[in-house]
């Protein structure tokens, strides 16, 4: 398959960051002898973990206080839409750690796009779940009969768009004094779990996740800036 970039093979499995295959190998002195010390793919694994916590934190406070005002639906959607995305590119690429860590990615950030709907829009349980996920297996089994590239570029604009409408949301109520249950928690766990699938794009490498990554740091340390300033007293 050949991605949006440049025609590159599917990750072997001897690639370790130490085995000379990653873009840092030599900036960073990083030689032959260092081979088999990380494998690039438990950065992935990583990433998965935290990148799939930090949906629970933001379910809990909905459910503890019963509102979901100042949470962003169409974020949550675009997190959808990006773990589809990126789990059609691994399958397409072959590449374990993309398809492993975007499983419980999409079963941690449906929930919350459940929830919106039903808080947010008035929908009623049953809906919100049958809609969901049909709509994550519809778009995955369409990426599947296109191109790697194609998953790859959508998986990068969701990367740029994820945060946006949250922090344009979370700007806008602040100026107007408005409560927010954005989840501090939720945030710091995507931050951190961003900043380790930059990692695993740079070791690669992968030139899709390193973009995507690079602007998603940007903008959730923005985010985390926003929501913690506006908080009078500690709150996850």
């Amino acid at each position: 398959m050949t991605p949006i970039y440049t025609s590159v093979q599917p990750l072997r499995e001897d690639a370790w960051i130490g085995g000379g295959y990653g873009p840092f190998s030599c900036v960073c002195g990083i030689g032959p002898r260092y081979r088999g010390v990380v494998n690039v793919e438990w950065l992935a694994y990583a990433g998965a973990v935290l990148m799939t916590s930090m949906s629970l934190p933001q379910i809990m406070r909905i459910l503890r206080d019963r509102s979901a005002e100042g949470v962003s639906l169409p974020t949550w959607m675009i997190f959808v839409l990006s773990g589809a995305a990126w789990f059609a590119y691994g399958l397409l690429l072959q590449a374990p750690g993309i398809i492993v860590g975007n499983v419980p990615f999409l079963a941690t950030t449906l929930p919350v796009v459940m929830l919106l709907l039903i808080r947010q829009r008035g929908w009623s349980t049953p809906a919100a779940v049958v809609v969901a996920v049909a709509a994550a297996a519809t778009i995955v089994l369409v990426l599947l009969q296109l191109p790697a590239g194609l998953s790859g570029g959508i998986g990068v604009a969701c990367g740029l768009l994820t945060t946006v409408p949250q922090l344009l949301e979370s700007v806008r109520r602040k100026q107007a004094g408005l409560p927010s249950e954005v989840s501090l928690a939720t945030l710091g766990l995507l931050l951190a779990g961003q900043c380790l699938w930059l990692s695993y794009g740079i070791f690669r490498p992968d030139v899709p996740i390193m973009l995507t990554n690079i602007v998603a740091v940007s903008v959730t340390v923005c985010l985390l800036f926003v929501e913690g300033t506006r908080r009078t007293t500690p709150s996850l």
